[in-house]
């Protein structure tokens, strides 16, 4: 059998799923931290603290922090693809 693999190719619709999925997970994230947010406030300050020093804990908080400097990327993926819809016109 010949291996038929195919060079993926970056055009605008593969620049707008990109950009869905990673909005899908920026959101569900958004989402998790108020949720997060909620549980530690029911449970009160007392019981939250051996959480917050978790590692657990320490390493939700670094990934947040990335997600926060993604923005400018997100940002420029998005200018990309409104340049390419302007082309794609």
């Amino acid at each position: 059998m010949e291996d038929q693999t195919t060079d993926p190719e970056w055009n605008l619709e593969s620049a707008e799923t990109a950009y869905s999925v990673i909005a899908r997970y920026v959101e569900h994230t958004q989402i998790s931290g108020i949720l997060i947010a909620v549980l530690a406030s029911a449970l009160g300050e007392e019981r939250v603290q051996p959480i917050v020093e978790s590692g657990h804990w320490q390493s939700f908080m670094a990934s947040k922090r990335e997600l926060a400097e993604a923005k400018k990327d997100i940002e420029s993926l998005t200018a990309l693809i409104e340049k390419m819809r302007g082309e794609a016109r």
